[in-house]
């Protein structure tokens, strides 16, 4: 998940490429007539969002990674307890994938977490949204920051096992070591799915899209994140439960940032930010009565 990063600041050079290079054709040449003004659809505050964003992007990649992928660390001796009669029926078939294919997978999946990460960036084509891509840009990465906070509080509370590290066709050898039991839950799926619907989100506010067509928006919305999520169980790496709650976590975070700053409109004493530190990290939510 260290390419997270490096994808995000592609992605934020792809927009502010795109938006110069589509600049000429949003400048209107001057006549006696009055252009409306530009109605701005998020209250956002870029100059401070984006270096937060962007700073709790590099603590997860540089701090809370690093220590959550030593806290899942797995011994020979636990990896030999596990047992897959201990799985529930509806995760426990994913246990015996075949490693053969576990590299194709994974290749596969990475493809699709790169396309999903960089999607925003084609709100750069729309002249409606981008007037404002920095603002967006902004709030992109605190959706991602709130996204891999909730990830980094989860997958150090909920201890699971991989499923390849229960298959008996697997080498002791790679089930041993680090990263081998944060499988609860998906956080490639949950980063893809953070960044799709977050572009879902922002296209159908801006356009006013409602109903049924929004339905279908969010549907296409969930389509690459459910194949990174089919390539990680194809993987080994993750368990169905661990991909569909990853899904609805980065979902309810793509869809819910953006709407949040939509409220503050109405509501400007409400902000949420998040935190690290050495012994946790979550998310604060603050009320100004």
């Amino acid at each position: 998940m260290h390419r997270i990063f490096l994808m995000l600041i592609c992605c934020a050079t792809g927009m502010q490429y795109v938006k110069a290079q589509t600049a000429v054709n949003d400048t209107s040449i001057t006549t006696t007539d009055t252009l409306p003004t530009h109605q701005k659809v998020y209250n956002v505050k870029p100059w401070v969002e984006l270096p937060a964003g962007l700073g709790g992007v590099i603590l997860f990649s540089t701090v809370a990674l690093p220590a959550l992928t030593r806290h899942a660390s797995l011994t020979e001796a636990q990896a030999l307890a596990l047992n897959p009669a201990d799985v529930n029926w509806f995760d426990r078939p994913i246990i015996f994938k075949n490693p053969d294919g576990y590299s194709k997978a994974m290749s596969r999946s990475d493809l699709f977490l790169n396309i999903s990460v960089l999607s925003p960036a084609i709100l750069g084509l729309d002249k409606k949204v981008r007037k404002d891509w920095f603002d967006l840009l902004g709030m992109y990465f605190m959706t991602h920051t709130i996204n891999q906070t909730l990830y980094t509080g989860m997958a150090f509370a909920f201890r699971r096992e991989r499923p390849y590290t229960y298959n008996p066709d697997v080498p002791m050898s790679s089930k041993v070591g680090n990263a081998k039991a944060n499988s609860f839950y998906s956080g490639h799926a949950s980063v893809a799915s953070a960044s799709t619907f977050f572009l879902a989100k922002v296209y159908t506010d801006y356009h006013h899209i409602t109903g049924w067509r929004r339905i279908l928006v969010y549907g296409a919305a969930a389509v690459p994140p459910s194949i990174v999520g089919y390539f990680r169980m194809e993987g080994g790496r993750h368990f169905r439960t661990d991909v569909f709650t990853g899904l609805v976590m980065g979902a309810a975070t793509g869809i819910l940032v953006p709407e949040l700053h939509r409220f503050k409109e109405k509501h400007k004493g409400i902000s949420m930010s998040p935190y690290y530190s050495s012994q946790s990290s979550g998310f604060s939510l603050t009320v100004k009565l």
